[in-house]
């Protein structure tokens, strides 16, 4: 299951093999492309300098609530505050049409644009992870150069790591050649 938020929260990325080298997508116009276009968010790359920084502590306080989840913590206050103010900036109102079949029907109107609208559509897909799915699947990486924040889809809520093929094979054959090394000695 993929989430708009969880997207966002990897913009962030780690050299998954260990190198230590990360990647801060949120400058990058080929990312900003991607990511537009898969979330069908209409906006290119922010240039106004104050706009990264405000995505960059958004996405920061999404991945500590995230960490805090994934640890069994309570959050912050101060990121859920943060996270909320995002939220808020994004009004809407809600209307009533009649329809030809003779009844009525609510319509939640927009009333934002640009990248409010933009940060409002990331907090209200956080928010929704956290208050309509099972907590129990939202999960971070094992591997602790990737650190990858992921929403666990096995049937039994047993997966470890983001990708069994890249940081899953990656990490078996680190475990292997560390008892390899310690059967040597």
């Amino acid at each position: 299951m993929e989430w708009l938020c969880l997207d966002f929260i990897n913009s962030d990325c780690r050299d998954w093999r260990g190198s230590g080298e990360r990647l801060e997508r949120l400058t990058k116009p080929e990312w900003w492309q991607y990511f537009s276009q898969k979330w069908e968010l209409g906006e290119g790359m922010p240039t106004d300098p104050d706009l990264i920084k405000a995505l960059a502590k958004l996405r920061s306080q999404m991945r500590n609530v995230t960490e805090a989840v994934v640890a069994e913590k309570a959050p912050d206050q101060q990121d859920l505050d943060g996270i909320n103010q995002v939220s808020a900036s994004v009004p809407t109102c809600r209307q009533i049409t009649f329809q030809q079949t003779g009844g009525f029907q609510a319509v939640e109107l927009v009333l934002a644009e640009g990248w409010a609208l933009i940060m409002g559509k990331i907090a209200a897909s956080f928010i929704e992870l956290l208050t309509g799915s099972d907590l129990r699947r939202l999960k971070i990486c094992e591997n602790q150069n990737c650190l990858w924040v992921y929403y666990d889809g096995s049937r039994n809520r047993s997966s470890r790591w983001c990708d069994d093929k890249t940081c899953g094979n990656l990490m078996k054959v680190r475990r292997f050649r560390e008892r390899q090394k310690n059967r040597e000695e």
